[in-house]
């Protein structure tokens, strides 16, 4: 199991709660995130892109950080740890992407990546004037097969001419090449998700409790098979852990007593537009539950906890029971690598690597 970090790239990071920490996405701070993680045995450090967030009494996530250009300047401060940033498609054009990866795998020697957001918040990009048309939510996953295809094009061959609904690109140049190759991520465990990144990536993001993890990856591995192509399988998932199981239930519960209802409500609304989206149409359903109990199903693993504050699935309980639920994810659900946020960054990012990692028998330590 490969350990990654999922930068803070809004306020907040990713609980949206007057009970959890209240900050600011600084250049600062991420730099001192990514470089604690290269630090301390982390493999890559992935930042989100956000054009508008979701308001409420924190104003969540409507201060953000640009995706590309904070890892762009993080490739100076680094020197091993992967930067994989994140491009909203609607919103660029791939040619520029493509330089913009060229660029920064020169850069970087080899460390950078690129997460193709298919885009399911219209909010964001109508605001701009970018939202592609009516049907972009069912022609988002071909558009986003596409604008991969035309950043593999540009990438192997340097040049290229293209023509189609969605894109005009006439002998289109991207010259020098990228050198050490750019890793392309691909979120998402939908079918039409699974398509996409089993035919363009090299790793897929994907969320949810061990058996949807085990049947999206079951799933993506499936369809690699049947291409002759390899793409991991990688969790988002949030972490809240203690030296006990009673003081790390203790904090999550303080978490989701403060839940923000405002922005809860706000996620809730953009999700509304989205019918098709699998990922965002079951956590709808799990935040619309109400605050979660803290159950320990499993004797020795953390407990799963998904809606209320917590923007994205969070594991909770002691050290242990911690290392134990990734150990399962690699061993039961054949997930490669987990991308982690943190309550606190400035602390758990480190106290993490100190206190779960030697737990941890599937950890795989970076290639330096």
């Amino acid at each position: 199991m490969k350990c990654g970090v999922f930068l803070p790239t809004a306020n907040n990071g990713y609980i949206y709660s007057t009970n959890a920490p209240q900050y600011q996405p600084t250049y600062a701070l991420n730099k001192q995130i990514t470089v604690d993680a290269e630090k301390h045995g982390y493999d890559f450090a992935l930042s989100m892109v956000k054009y508008r967030g979701f308001g409420g009494e924190t104003d969540y996530w409507n201060h953000a950080v640009e995706s590309t250009v904070l890892m762009a300047a993080l490739v100076e401060a680094t020197s091993t740890i992967k930067l994989w940033a994140s491009v909203g498609v609607p919103s660029v054009n791939p040619a520029m992407v493509a330089r913009l990866g060229a660029t920064l795998d020169d850069a970087s020697a080899g460390r950078f990546g690129v997460n193709i957001v298919a885009g399911w918040n219209r909010y964001e990009y109508e605001q701009m004037g970018m939202w592609p048309s009516e049907d972009y939510y069912t022609d988002r996953y071909a558009y986003s097969a596409e604008f991969i295809s035309i950043l593999r094009g540009l990438w192997e061959h340097g040049r290229l001419t293209h023509q189609s609904d969605f894109f005009a690109l006439d002998d289109c140049l991207v010259q020098p090449t990228p050198e050490h190759g750019v890793t392309v991520i691909v979120p998402g465990q939908s079918p039409a998700s699974l398509d996409v990144a089993a035919a363009h990536a090299d790793v897929n993001f994907i969320l949810g409790p061990i058996d949807e993890l085990a049947q999206a990856a079951a799933g993506l591995a499936e369809r690699c098979a049947r291409l002759g192509r390899h793409c991991e399988s990688a969790v988002l998932l949030g972490i809240i852990m203690a030296e006990t199981d009673e003081e790390a239930v203790a904090e999550a519960q303080h978490y989701m007593a403060g839940v923000d209802l405002g922005a809860q409500a706000g996620i809730a609304a953009a999700a509304r537009n989205d019918r098709t989206g699998t990922a965002v149409n079951v956590g709808l359903k799990r935040q619309e539950g109400g605050v979660p109990p803290v159950v320990f199903d499993h004797p020795d693993r953390a407990a799963f906890l998904q809606g209320s504050c917590w923007y994205s699935p969070h594991i909770v309980g002691s050290y242990r029971r911690i290392a134990a639920y990734l150990d399962a994810l690699d061993e039961e659900a054949g997930v490669a690598s987990a991308v982690l946020t943190f309550a606190d960054y400035t602390t758990d990012v480190v106290r993490f690597a100190e206190k779960v990692m030697p737990l941890m028998h599937t950890y795989q330590a970076p290639a330096r």
